[in-house]
């Protein structure tokens, strides 16, 4: 399901949310960031240089256009980055950080983001996206992600995933 109200678009061009998206991943993913000795400054660091349209890393972020002029509210995110899985260096580059608003779920907006973030990555001759999870792989499959291996990772089982992009 399409949601005409939603855009995709890359934090680039939306420099107001990099607080946000930082603050967000940061509550979403502490226990990741604190195993992995990171702060919540790492996080605005990241997303800081995230703020890419022509190569990774970048970020995605699905926003609601307001009534208001230039009133915009986010609704999610999903970035396209480098070593995303300390236990797997090998593997490169990664779709992460996929998140939607709770208010928001449901709706078909992670899989616009998901969507808009591969098409993005052909757009830049990447050939194949890896990503982990720990309790997504049903949205990834339907999305033509397949299974990699099963791990455990930060003491939970972590499923990672692939699709090859095949890149014209």
């Amino acid at each position: 399901m399409t949601r005409p109200d939603i855009v995709i678009d890359y934090l680039a061009n939306c420099p107001e949310f990099v607080d946000a998206l930082a603050r967000l991943s940061w509550k979403e993913w502490r226990d990741v960031y604190q195993q992995r000795e990171q702060t919540l400054e790492d996080s605005l660091k990241n997303y800081r240089e995230r703020m890419n349209t022509d190569r990774l890393p970048l970020t995605l972020v699905a926003v609601r256009a307001g009534l208001a002029v230039n009133c915009r509210e986010l609704v999610g995110m999903v970035s396209l980055k480098f070593h995303d899985m300390d236990t797997r260096p090998d593997l490169d580059p990664w779709l992460g950080g996929l998140l939607v608003l709770p208010e928001w779920r449901n709706r078909g907006v992670g899989t616009m983001l998901m969507h808009r973030a591969t098409g993005a990555a052909r757009r830049l001759d990447v050939p194949r996206l890896y990503l982990w999870t720990h309790s997504a792989e049903g949205l990834y499959h339907k999305l033509g992600w397949q299974v990699v291996e099963r791990s455990d990772y930060f003491g939970k089982e972590a499923v990672v995933m692939q699709i090859d992009l095949g890149c014209q």
